[in-house]
Order: structure tokens, then C-alpha cells, then sequence
């Protein structure tokens, strides 16, 4: 069985993390795009090999040779598009965050609880072999008690015409960086507690956050992001210890010179990551999914979990959860 793919939207990061993994696996197939304007989605279909251009995304969820689809659109427009995607029979493959807030996540998980499609969120990070070696260095015990961890994605972004500076459309760093961080902690360290959360914002959109957790077990951390202009480009993890210390270079692009370094008094070792993209083993899970009824690591139950921190994370902050757009 190959699973056949339809993309709802045009977007930048289509190509990225569905039509080049895709080159590379058996089994599954990038079948058609549409976007909201037509030439857009004819130009990305030649640009990348996409054999149809469909009309519109109700074409794309009526089509019966259409198996999955991807959705790339704005964080605003997500819950939509999954709730119709699964009306019409379709698998699910929705890019982060899951939903515009918990509410409509939950609404969601509740709907394909027990059911036959796979929803899952497109959280490719978590689906690289490095985030399973990272826990279990962690387990060990090499570094001794953890005592605390910060987790910091920046990227500054000077375009504010760009969604991530759109509150309407699910804009803000927290919301476009910052799931990142907070699902690394919540994956390491266990489902937390926020304790505060600071952001910097403008007619409600956080230009940066951070948030800080209590994690079960008496771990303390953080995660710090930001996409103000002035900012440097930063990506990291690092975990103290009693005994030493584990930094982490580019944890949610570890295929992108990922390293581990874990430093104690004796010695210090350093672990380069493997270079197989985090979208080539996120398709593969997928694709497993549908066709064998694998397990995901980032279904609909987990998603909505992250969406209840993020919205927490607000509130704490003083600002308002997103809300969904149709």
C-alpha cells in the first residue's frame, strides 16, 4: 500500500519536511497540492515535482485516490482543516503547534480518540534517534541528580508582515519557537508546572517568552525564546547536574551539526548526532502508521497536552490564548 499525499497549502516548509523526505521512501507519495491562490500552488508544484494541482483544499479532501493529508497552513487554521480532513476519511499529518489553543485540541482528540485515521502532530524533532539517546544519557546518571535545564530556541525575525507577528493567525514566538523547547523539557523531564512566564509583547504577540517549569521529581527549568530582530540565532539545551553538566547543540535540528557534549570533573565526551533529517524518520513514523497501525509518539492526546502548557504559559504571562480561525 503507498500512502498518497495531499498538501493543503502551499507553504515554505512543505518541501522540507514532506516532498524531499518523501524522494527518499518507500511507500509513500506526495500525490497533489492546493493553495488559496492557484498560480501559487502551480508554481510550487513545478518547483518540486508535485504531478496535480488541485482547485482548492475541499478538491483536495473530496479526491478518493487522496489517502493523507499534510497541513502546513497557519497555526489559526489548523483545527479547521483537521476536523474537515477527518470528516472526509483522510490521515492527518498537521504541522506544529497542533491547534490555535487546548481547547480546540482537546475538542479534536476527543473526535479521533479510538478511531481508525491517524492524526498526528508534524513535531519532527521528537522522532530523531537523538532525543531517545538524550533521556537515557540522562537516566544514567553520568551527570549525577538533575537539579535543572534550560531550553532556548531564537530566531529573529524582522518581517512583520510575517503570520509569526499575527495574532489572528496563531503569530508569536511562543507559538512558532517556542513549542520546541517546552515539548523537549515536558519529553525529558515528565509533565510540569509553570511557575512564571515573562514575555515581551506588542498588541498581543510575544516578540519573546520565558517560561519556568517545576518538573515531578524536583527538576527545575526553563525555556527562552524569541524572534525579536536584535536577537542572535540560538539553539540549545543545557542540563545541570550534581555531577557535571549536558549541552546540547541544535537538539530540534540535530541532523544540522547536532552534538552532545556531557562534561563531569573527570572527563569530557563529546557525541556528534546522526545526520538522517528529523523529517525522514518524522515520514517514516507516519507512513508506518497508516499503513501497519504503528504507534505515534506525537498523536492527538500528547498534542493537546502541549496546547494546555502553551495556553498556561500565556495566561501566566498576562496575554490571551490564540484563538481559531475557519
Amino acid at each position: 500500500m503507498t500512502v498518497t499525499v495531499g498538501i493543503l497549502g502551499a507553504a515554505r516548509i512543505a518541501p522540507l519536511a514532506l516532498v524531499h523526505p518523501a524522494r527518499e521512501l518507500d511507500g509513500i507519495e506526495v500525490a497533489a497540492v492546493a493553495a488559496r491562490d492557484p498560480a501559487r500552488a502551480a508554481v510550487f508544484a513545478a518547483e518540486h515535482g508535485v504531478p496535480r494541482v488541485l482547485r482548492d483544499y475541499d478538491e483536495i479532501l473530496d479526491d478518493p485516490h487522496i489517502t493523507a493529508v499534510y497541513i502546513p497552513t497557519p497555526a489559526a487554521l489548523h483545527g479547521h482543516w483537521i476536523r474537515r480532513a477527518v470528516e472526509a476519511g483522510k490521515h492527518v499529518l498537521c504541522e506544529k503547534p497542533f491547534t490555535a489553543n487546548a481547547d480546540e485540541a482537546v475538542a479534536i482528540a476527543e473526535l479521533v480518540a479510538g478511531g481508525p485515521l491517524v492524526v498526528m502532530e508534524a513535531f519532527h524533532s521528537l522522532y530523531h534517534p537523538s532525543w531517545a539517546a538524550l533521556s537515557q544519557l540522562l537516566r544514567s546518571g553520568v551527570i549525577g541528580e538533575i537539579t535543572w535545564a534550560t531550553a532556548r530556541f531564537v530566531v529573529p525575525h524582522a518581517n512583520r508582515a510575517d503570520i509569526r507577528w499575527q495574532y489572528a493567525l496563531g503569530g508569536g514566538a511562543l507559538m512558532d519557537l517556542g513549542v520546541y523547547p517546552v515539548r523537549l523539557l515536558r519529553y525529558l523531564f515528565g509533565r510540569p508546572e509553570i511557575r512564571a512566564a515573562h514575555a515581551e509583547h506588542t498588541l498581543g504577540v510575544d516578540a519573546a517568552m520565558t517560561v519556568e517549569f517545576a518538573f515531578p521529581g524536583g527538576v527545575g527549568g526553563e525555556a527562552v525564546t524569541s524572534m525579536r530582530p536584535q536577537d542572535e540565532l540560538c539553539a540549545e539545551l543545557h542540563v545541570t547536574g550534581t555531577a557535571g553538566t549536558i549541552h546540547v547543540r541544535s537538539p530540534y535540528h540535530p541532523h544540522y551539526a547536532g552534538q552532545i557534549t556531557i562534561a563531569t570533573a573527570t572527563a569530557t565526551a563529546v557525541e556528534d548526532c546522526e545526520t538522517r533529517t528529523t523529517y525522514s524518520y518524522q515520514l517514516e513514523a507516519f507512513r508506518d502508521a497508516v499503513r501497519d497501525g504503528a504507534a505515534v509518539v506525537t498523536e492527538a492526546t500528547e498534542a493537546a497536552t502541549i496546547m494546555r502548557l502553551i495556553d498556561d504559559a500565556y495566561r501566566a504571562a498576562g496575554m490571551r490564548p490564540r484563538t481559531p480561525l475557519s
